[in-house]
Formats: C-alpha cells, sequence, structure tokens
C-alpha cells in the first residue's frame, strides 16, 4: 500500500510539472523579442 501511494504522489507531482510547462505565461513575445504588456488569455 506504500508503495502505490508514493507512486500515486511521484506521478501526481511529474504531471503538475508538465501541465505548468504547458501553462507558463510569456513575458516575451517569442516573435518579436519585444515585452508581453497584456495577457491574451481568453476568460
Amino acid at each position: 500500500m506504500q508503495k502505490k501511494i508514493e507512486e500515486y504522489i511521484r506521478n501526481q507531482l511529474k504531471e503538475d510539472l508538465e501541465y505548468d510547462q504547458m501553462t507558463l505565461k510569456e513575458y516575451i513575445d517569442p516573435f518579436t523579442g519585444e515585452p508581453v504588456i497584456k495577457s491574451n488569455k481568453k476568460k
């Protein structure tokens, strides 16, 4: 049981890290190199 819990937590941390990488906000426009002033995020 302990092993299953440890495995679950490891997988959850990995998934959280992957999600964070996918949702990083761009602070510098990759095309122009200019700083991004406003968020293009849709609400």
